[in-house]
């Protein structure tokens, strides 16, 4: 019997009883080895979560887990349910008509194992999720980037440098995509630049899935070159910022993560310092402003002082005439 075959109908044959069933019995009945049926159970507790352990060569229900919801063969506590309703919204949230065709089969499936209709709503309508001036992407651009993505291939871009105001064409090898704070994003190798780049989307004017195969992919290099430095202006970190927050707005940031290789201290006037390695810092002087007083960048000097010039030009915009 075929192994998919086999462990339906040992599945089958548990839900049936609640009496403990012999694994001698049970390989017999399915014409396998005692050893085979033992690994088939162990799977299906490990991959599905199924309610049955295995004690003195009998397989048992365990009663702690069995209250647990059953669909189509796979097992869910309440509290598994209920993220799957905040995914359900974060899906809603992500789609916003661009996703909306490839999750239009997964939204049902997590409705349908959240049981009673009129249940399920209820908490859906009470699951809110606000998503902030995110920028809007074309679906049919998202859709050819992640085809070439899927399909290994290179593509021709149309890109929007802000920070220059010009507009380049570009050719790359996509490799991922990226949700950063409401953006998205492709990682991709330049082949103009002969480097790893981030584009985001919003800047890609126009993009076409090209013949050639795209540049075989280093993730290794990409998570060093993509994740070792702050935001969204990835590269190698080359530099490490100090900050030190009050008292007062420490109660907030103790909680927030702002790089996965941060350190952080608690000073003992109570103020809270955090170091992060960056390599660009047009965003993290854009995120240290917001706090105003409350933040201070105590290294290293040029940050302090491009943080400062800031400042001066905010304030001079708001000087008495």
């Amino acid at each position: 019997m075929h192994k998919f075959e086999r462990k339906r109908a040992l599945l089958k044959q548990l839900q049936q009883t609640k009496r403990p069933l012999s694994l001698k019995l049970l390989a017999q009945q399915q014409a396998c080895s005692v050893k085979t049926i033992r690994r088939d159970i162990d799977e299906l507790v490990m991959e599905r979560s199924a309610p049955w352990f295995i004690l003195n060569g009998q397989v048992h229900l365990d009663e702690l887990r069995q209250q647990q919801i059953e669909h189509e063969g796979y097992w869910f506590t309440s509290e598994e349910l209920f993220s799957l309703l905040a995914l359900y919204k974060m899906i809603d949230a992500l789609a916003e008509g661009l996703l909306a065709e490839h999750f239009a089969q997964v939204k049902p499936l997590i409705l349908n194992m959240l049981g009673a209709k009129e249940k399920s709503q209820n908490l859906i309508d009470n699951i809110k999720i606000i998503p902030i001036a995110q920028p809007s992407v074309d679906s049919q651009l998202l859709n050819k980037i992640t085809t070439a993505i899927a399909q290994q291939k290179k593509l021709e871009i149309e890109f929007w440098n802000r920070r220059t105001d010009h507009i380049k064409l570009r050719e790359i090898s996509p490799y991922q995509l990226v949700r950063y704070r409401d953006r998205w994003l492709v990682d991709a190798h330049c082949h103009q630049q002969n480097a790893l780049r981030s584009f985001s989307l919003e800047a890609i004017l126009r993009a076409k899935i090209l013949p050639q195969k795209a540049r075989l992919a280093n993730f290794e290099a990409l998570n060093t070159y993509f994740q070792s430095s702050y935001g969204i202006f990835s590269g190698q970190a080359d530099k490490v910022a100090i900050i030190r927050f009050s008292a007062y707005q420490a109660r907030w940031i103790k909680d927030q993560q702002w790089h996965p290789k941060q350190i952080t201290e608690w000073l003992e006037d109570g103020r809270y310092q955090l170091a992060l390695p960056y390599k660009e810092d047009l965003e993290l002087i854009q995120d240290i402003l917001k706090y105003g007083a409350e933040v201070e960048v105590i290294s290293p000097p040029q940050l302090r002082q491009k943080v400062h010039e800031t400042l001066q030009k905010t304030l001079a915009l708001y000087a008495e005439n």
